[in-house]
């Protein structure tokens, strides 16, 4: 008979240790299964300002300009891909594009931090490359 409670105290006490040894994930609680989505404020600027700034193909406004982009709390990362475009004021400029992408869960190895500031120089141009395309075959 003692064998027996022993052995229930023994099975007993193994089962609480494997449960308290249980790896958690350090995004998320007990009491809050969910993780936080905050909106993060991003300036985007441009040298020089002005220029023309669309999000996933909606118009923003010009430079400067701070946005509300959507994000987890607890990395700073995107909660979906976003496509920042740049177009210029003045003729012979270039369009610009930074392009960040998500990850559907918090992580800090997957997807991209969503910066502070987002700067563009709209002074770049494009330097044509040269082609030598020889069509006496």
């Amino acid at each position: 008979m003692k064998k027996k409670i022993l052995s229930g105290i023994v099975g007993f006490a193994i089962t609480l240790l494997l449960v308290g040894c249980e790896t958690t994930d350090p995004y998320f609680s007990y009491s809050d299964p969910t993780p936080n989505l905050v909106n993060f404020s991003v300036d985007i600027i441009s040298e020089p300002s002005g220029a023309v700034i669309e999000i996933n193909d909606n118009y923003v406004g010009k430079t400067p300009l701070t946005v509300d982009i959507k994000g987890w709390e607890a990395t700073r990362t995107f909660t979906r891909s976003h496509i920042i475009v740049a177009r210029p004021m003045e003729v012979g400029g270039q369009t610009q594009v930074k392009s960040f992408i998500d990850w559907h869960e918090p992580s800090e190895t997957y997807g991209d931090t969503i910066p502070v500031k987002i700067y563009f120089n709209m002074n770049l141009i494009r330097i044509p490359g040269k082609y030598d395309i020889n069509i006496n075959i």
